[in-house]
């Protein structure tokens, strides 16, 4: 582990304020605006607000984010030799990052169909993987297997980039729901590698972090504006990316494993809505009011700050767990942390009543 110096410190944290006050500002302009043309989230039968509320908050989140990266290419073109620091995001994944923005922003005022959003997803995923962003899983490497390795790799990779955008697009239910739990991620990923040798994107980091503090102040509830499709496309986007590694790069060892136990909430959410749906019979994309964040806002009353404060914790324990996985050295350990992982999910989905051990009396069905 590498231990800041004080110039370092200062210098991501002013890139931080500079986030935050971008995000801010924008967001009261945002909200402004959207008021005015009446570009408002009206209340449904899956919604846990009773007001209309500004939905294109997104648009001062990726403002606030390009805000930092802007600060932090004037600071290497002003102050000669930052560039060993100041290392900026990979240009494909911010082209990625900015069409899911723009899905998002259209989604917003024009309300366009799931399967155009779905092949948009899937373009921004290709040209990730196109541009050589893998997931590297030692036990998926044959020898015997060839270039079919670099196939099943990029499939996974492919896939879970879809999957990781619509999971937290999902989770985007409740006033800073969304926003809070993508900085609890991203913390973690950045804590886990750090800890572990591995170098993160500080940048981003700082970057992605300042913009949704500074929107978490509009946010937070009761919320005053709602970050839309362009908030959490874009969000979404970039947990997924996060942690993969650059063309080229090789990070061994169990790093696969934590993005998904830090974004194991919105997965979860997820695979619980799959299984659920399925069990119905369903179609799997069908919308219904029996999310994660449903239930735990039924658990608390209607209390939503209850709500998603326990969600934050719930957020919080994947998070520690994907940072004791890397930092476990024996087989064991990590079996260990894998198997209490398992059994906080088993009695999460316990606790809200997703599995039932005991079946419904029969004689209270006749009742």
């Amino acid at each position: 582990m590498v231990i800041p110096t004080v110039a370092q410190v200062f210098l991501f944290a002013s890139g931080l304020l500079v986030g935050v006050l971008t995000t801010a500002l924008l967001t009261v302009l945002v909200k402004q605006l959207a008021l005015r043309w009446n570009l408002v989230d009206q209340p449904n039968q899956r919604s846990v607000h009773r007001a209309p509320v500004p939905r294109v908050g997104g648009i001062a989140i990726c403002g606030g984010f390009i805000a930092g990266l802007a600060y932090f290419f004037l600071l290497r073109q002003i102050i000669p030799g930052l560039e060993w620091i100041i290392d900026f995001p990979d240009k494909w994944i911010l082209l990625g990052a900015g069409l899911m923005f723009l899905l998002g922003l259209t989604d917003d005022l024009l309300n366009i169909r799931p399967t155009v959003k779905l092949a948009f997803q899937a373009l921004a995923a290709f040209v990730v993987v196109a541009a050589g962003f893998r997931f590297q899983i030692p036990f998926l490497h044959f020898q015997e297997l060839g270039v079919l390795n670099e196939l099943i790799s990029a499939v996974i990779t492919f896939l879970w980039i879809i999957g990781i955008i619509n999971a937290v697009n999902l989770m985007d239910g409740m006033d800073g729901l969304a926003a809070g739990m993508s900085v609890i991620a991203v913390g973690s990923l950045t804590i886990a590698l750090a800890l572990n040798g591995y170098g993160a994107d500080l940048v981003l980091v700082t970057a992605f972090i300042g913009a949704l503090i500074g929107f978490l102040l509009y946010n937070t509830h009761p919320a005053s504006i709602f970050m839309g499709d362009s908030g959490s496309l874009f969000l979404g986007f970039i947990l997924a990316t996060f942690s993969l590694p650059a063309p080229g790069e090789t990070i061994g060892g169990l790093t696969y494993l934590v993005p998904v136990l830090a974004l194991g909430l919105p997965i979860l959410d997820t695979l619980t809505a799959i299984a659920r749906r399925g069990a119905q019979g369903k179609g799997i994309f069908s919308a219904d009011k029996d999310h994660i964040h449903h239930r735990i806002f039924a658990k608390y009353g209607g209390r939503q700050r209850s709500a998603v404060c326990a969600l934050y914790a719930v957020n919080a324990v994947f998070g520690v767990m994907a940072i004791f996985v890397l930092s476990s050295e024996a087989f064991a350990q990590v079996a260990l942390v894998l198997s209490l992982t398992a059994l906080f999910c088993l009695f999460f989905l316990l606790r809200l009543g997703y599995i039932q051990l005991k079946p419904e009396s029969r004689v209270e069905e006749a009742r």
